[in-house]
């Protein structure tokens, strides 16, 4: 048997179809870039909103750590740092707190902490924003929240200036004038005020009777469980777990698979739709291809190439087109909903490749299960079907019988 030798003719027949079905070419693009840009919208969408609540969540809390111990002994804090599930672990005390009156006589709701170089850079700094100048690190230098300085009725702080306070640490009521070594905005609603590691050597602070360790889990909560049987406690001591939501994002999740299932079933339909017609409109076509010796596999490729021809265009249009929107667009309506900078739920955008990943590959199988069954129909059609498609066939005409004679239409 002589092997087929019209590869290149059927590659200009190709090129041929794609020029002369302008009008399903435009329509099949479309249908290819609105599936993308829908999946990869409802990734971004969800994958942003869980690392938004997640964001929120830290935000609120104050502290990104897992687990907390107060009061630990020297052998409870060794043992903690040498357990491998224990990723990192900061220590704070809590120094004290304002002794003082607002003008409406109201006392004011300002606490003294310290935080080591650990508890500060990983497990507090990215539960606020907006700081300026740096963490304490003289005796009579202190770090304050907006919403301490606030309180305190300091609308315009600045590096370096005195805050005479009036405070309670735990040798009494303290009257010290600080020297402001930065500021910040937190979430949390209280006014925050930092010391320096300094004072509280001078002060008399031990991590036994005045301190608490910050520890940041490798997976909550399955090692929080895990730590209280490896860590032997006190009567009165307890380790604190933080709120978990893995509900909420269980169901977010949940909808996000439905709505990408919702949107590949929607997809096929279309773009199965569009080149199913094509190939009905072509019948006459592909019968004609038989008959000068072309294969079911040849005509098989013709239709696929033709759908990863629109879906190497469509497909980066319409992530253009997602990405545009969640980055631009998204935000803007999400900020009007929201006090910008203000609130814990800061509508910030995340990039995650994993989206785009997804959204791509998720394309791709839609157009490819969608131009199957064209694909085997076409392959089907024989020369005697597309001749009797195209009525080259004879066909029956109805007579007509009168009385009066003839009519003209």
């Amino acid at each position: 048997m002589h092997a087929n030798r019209n590869k290149k003719a059927v590659k200009r027949v190709e090129k041929g179809m794609m020029k002369a079905n302008r009008i399903r070419n435009l329509f099949a693009v479309f249908a290819i870039v609105l599936t993308t840009f829908m999946i990869t919208t409802v990734f971004s969408l969800g994958i942003n909103y869980m690392e938004n609540m997640k964001l929120m969540q830290v935000r609120t809390a104050g502290t990104t750590a897992n687990a907390s111990l107060a009061m630990p002994t020297e052998k409870q804090e060794q043992q903690i740092k040498n357990l491998e599930y224990v990723k990192t672990v900061g220590t704070q005390y809590m120094v004290g707190s304002v002794a003082e009156k607002n003008d409406e006589g109201r006392d004011l709701s300002i606490a003294l902490s310290y935080y080591d170089t650990t508890e500060w850079d990983k497990h507090y700094k990215e539960t606020i924003k907006d700081i300026e100048g740096k963490y304490p690190s003289n005796e009579n230098e202190i770090m304050l929240s907006e919403d301490a300085l606030s309180q305190l009725g300091i609308k315009e702080p600045k590096l370096n200036m005195e805050i005479p306070l009036s405070y309670y640490d735990k040798n009494g009521q303290q009257e010290r004038t600080f020297i402001l070594s930065g500021w910040f905005h937190s979430y949390t609603g209280v006014g925050m005020g930092f010391v320096s590691e300094n004072y509280c050597k001078n002060g008399g602070y031990t991590l036994q009777e005045d301190g608490v360790l910050s520890l940041s889990l490798n997976k909550m909560p399955d090692d929080f469980w895990r730590i209280q049987d490896d860590v032997q406690l006190n009567e009165d001591q307890a380790f604190h777990g933080a709120v978990s939501m893995s509900s909420s994002n269980g169901s977010v999740i949940a909808m996000v698979i439905f709505l990408v299932l919702f949107i590949i079933g929607s997809g096929y339909l279309l773009i199965y739709n569009v080149l199913y017609i094509s190939v009905a409109k072509d019948t006459r076509f592909y019968g004609l291809m038989k008959t000068i010796g072309t294969t079911q596999a040849q005509i098989k490729t013709l239709v696929k190439r033709q759908a990863l021809t629109f879906a190497c265009i469509g497909i980066p249009i319409g992530i253009v087109l997602a990405a545009v929107t969640s980055f631009g667009i998204v935000p803007m309506f999400l900020r009007q909903g929201f006090v910008e900078g203000k609130s814990a739920m800061d509508a910030e955008v995340f990039f995650h490749p994993s989206i785009y990943i997804l959204s791509i590959l998720f394309s791709a199988i839609t157009v490819w299960t969608s131009c199957n069954a064209p694909a085997k129909k076409a392959a089907k059609i024989s020369p005697v079907e597309a001749l009797r498609y195209q009525n080259f066939a004879p066909s029956k005409k109805k007579s007509r019988n009168s009385t009066n004679g003839g009519k003209l239409s």
